[in-house]
C-alpha cells in the first residue's frame, strides 16, 4: 500500500472507524474497517502519500477522546506514518415516518462521520471534520455486498457513503499535502 517514490513525510495510518450505535450498521458489512480501507484505495489511487491502514480503533467510546501523544507516537513508529487518521460513524439511523394513516412509509437514513487527522510526531490534532447527509428511499443495502463494491454502490445509501468517501479522502489528501 506504499509508493517507495513518496517520501516518509507524506505517510499515514488509517486506523478502524469507532461505531457510536453498532445496531445501526448491521445491514453494512464491516463498516467498522470499510470505512478506513475504502478511504485508503481512494489516497492510493491518488498517489500522492503514503497509505497504510491498521484494524485497531484509537478508541472503544463513542466520544472518540484525544487518545495521548504518546500513543500516537507509538501508533505512528510502528506504522512508519507521520499522520494517524481516525473516525467515528455517529449515526447511520433510519426514520420511517408513516402518512395516510399508515398506509405508506418514507424511509429516511443518515449518514454521519466524525473524522480526525493528527501529527503522530507531535500528538497534535490537525483536523477534526464532521461529514453528514441524509438520503430519503429505499435506504438499505445488504450484508451481502462487499462494502464499497459495485453492488454496494449500485444501492441509494451505499453511493451516499461512496460521495462522502471521496470528500473525506480529499481532506486528508490536503491536509497532509499542506503540512510541512
Amino acid at each position: 500500500m506504499t509508493d517507495p517514490g513518496l517520501p516518509p513525510n507524506k505517510a499515514l495510518v488509517l486506523t478502524g472507524f469507532a461505531v457510536n450505535k453498532p445496531v445501526q450498521v448491521l445491514d453494512i458489512d464491516d463498516a467498522a474497517q470499510g470505512f478506513p480501507k475504502a478511504i485508503a484505495r481512494r489516497l492510493i489511487r491518488e498517489r500522492q502519500v503514503q497509505v497504510r491502514t491498521s484494524p485497531d480503533l484509537l478508541s472503544f467510546d463513542w466520544q472518540q477522546d484525544a487518545p495521548p501523544a504518546k500513543l500516537l507516537q507509538q501508533l505512528g513508529q510502528t506504522f512508519g506514518s507521520r499522520y494517524i487518521v481516525s473516525g467515528e460513524i455517529r449515526n447511520a439511523g433510519t426514520k420511517i415516518d408513516s402518512n395516510l394513516f399508515g398506509l405508506t412509509q418514507k424511509r429516511t437514513r443518515a449518514i454521519e462521520l466524525d473524522v480526525r487527522i493528527y501529527d503522530a510526531r507531535s500528538g497534535q490534532l490537525l483536523v477534526q471534520q464532521e461529514f453528514s447527509t441524509t438520503v430519503s428511499g429505499n435506504v438499505s443495502i445488504g450484508r451481502e455486498h462487499v462494502f464499497d463494491g459495485a453492488a454496494f454502490n449500485s444501492t441509494l445509501y451505499g453511493k451516499t457513503i461512496s460521495d462522502m468517501l471521496d470528500q473525506v479522502a480529499n481532506l486528508v489528501n490536503a491536509t497532509v499535502l499542506a503540512q510541512h
